[in-house]
């Protein structure tokens, strides 16, 4: 039976992704922990092989491998008790990096994601050191890469080699995001008989930091959040998953108050990550009165259609962007919606892109082109949108991240 006293927090304590919890925050990972126990000359783990656990080593030695193009095997370390690996396979199901193989008789202990992902959703702060720790370790590793690569330029193979290691850090970091973002989720999210959405998300780089959530809070009500977190890249994209967990733990309680759900959010960005900001809009539609509350946190209003006026109606409420001050204030202004209305969230990403010319599409054009395609009958609002600002940009590359969602009642 695995030892389930001090000696396993102590040694909790030491592995990076789960520094600053407290022990009886790492007491509550130990019932997760499965010890195991294998015979030398045992492979753990397979590269390339799905994973989904994290191995902590209690007693014995393993050796890394890694496969050339060759198939040649080449060594890169060994391990022994207390190391750790496999960690990242907590947040993501990534092809492993390398191969893992016992020298002697070997325990471990195995954390699986499954059961630490029930652990991070009902408990806030954990998921928050945890997920901050994997943001700084991700970090580190790049920079190491970085400065490896300076100093080993002489030679062709190291310099790939750490190349490779770039690469995998970025794949990590989306993959990471996905976790977060989960755009899918849209698409699975159980749409109200009167709403319809359809969204465009299209990240100017590998990862992004823009963020659109639709929230089922009650029977009568329904969160729509977009965000849109300073710059783009790793660090905005971390920071937006960062942002998205806050939003999926906070809206079941404050979904239905939009004002202390954007306080909530703006506290939570100062204390996690004070560095950054992120404008942010969140509409709470009730779909018992008809009613849909708009909130601002220093981003653009939606265009809001009014089917019964045949245009968009001006919404007005003032907000400031969440990350710049503890004293933020969040407007908001209520509005009924009825049959043929449509809303249309986006980012700037959309209106600030300069084509070949210099020319802005601008907000400007935004309202127009979507004027015109609701006006023309067209099924596919969003996507005839985005087809009219590619054809505007041309071959020039975006500048932000693409972010635009259309609820239709």
């Amino acid at each position: 039976m695995a030892n389930r006293g001090d000696a396993t927090v102590d040694m909790l304590e030491t592995i990076p992704v789960f520094q600053g919890l407290t022990r009886d925050e790492l007491g509550l990972i130990v019932p997760l922990l499965e010890q195991v126990s294998y015979t030398p000359d045992k492979r753990v783990i397979k590269e390339g092989a799905y994973g989904n656990s994290m191995y902590i080593i209690i007693r014995g030695t393993v050796k890394v491998t890694k496969s050339e193009s060759s198939s040649e095997e080449v060594f890169l370390q060994l391990l022994y008790a207390g190391s750790y690996f496999g960690e990242f396979s907590l947040i993501d199901n990534m092809p492993r990096s390398a191969t893992i193989t016992t020298i002697d008789d070997t325990e471990m202990f195995i954390l699986k994601k499954e059961a630490f992902d029930a652990l991070l959703a009902k408990h806030i702060r954990i998921a928050n050191i945890f997920y901050r720790n994997c943001i700084v370790e991700t970090f580190s590793r790049i920079r190491n890469a970085i400065s490896n690569l300076t100093f080993s330029q002489h030679i062709l193979h190291e310099k790939t080699s750490i190349l490779n290691e770039i690469n995998k850090d970025l794949s990590l970091a989306k993959k990471v995001q996905n976790y977060f973002l989960n755009t899918e989720s849209l698409n699975r999210e159980q749409e109200d008989e009167d709403i319809r959405h359809s969204y465009i998300y299209q990240p100017c780089s590998e990862i992004g930091g823009d963020f659109i959530n639709i929230a089922r809070i009650d029977d009568d009500h329904v969160g729509i959040i977009i965000a849109d977190v300073m710059g783009h890249g790793i660090t905005a994209a971390l920071a937006t998953g960062v942002l998205k967990s806050a939003f999926t733990i906070a809206v079941p309680q404050l979904g239905t108050r939009p004002l202390k759900l954007l306080n909530f959010l703006n506290k939570h960005i100062l204390r996690v990550i004070s560095e950054l900001y992120a404008t942010c809009y969140y509409a709470l539609i009730d779909t018992g009165r008809r009613e849909i509350t708009f909130s601002k946190a220093g981003h653009h209003h939606p265009l809001f259609w009014k089917a019964d006026r045949g245009d968009l109606v001006e919404i007005q409420c003032i907000g400031n962007a969440l990350g710049l001050m503890k004293m933020a204030k969040f407007g908001s202004v209520t509005m009924p919606y009825e049959a043929g209305d449509k809303l249309l969230f986006f980012t700037d990403g959309i209106i600030e892109q300069n084509n070949g010319a210099g020319e802005m599409y601008s907000e400007g054009r935004l309202r127009t082109t979507f004027i015109d395609t609701v006006l023309s009958g067209s099924s596919e609002i969003v996507d005839a949108i985005f087809d009219d600002f590619r054809s505007f940009v041309g071959d020039i590359p975006f500048d932000d991240d693409i972010t635009m969602l259309l609820l239709e009642f």
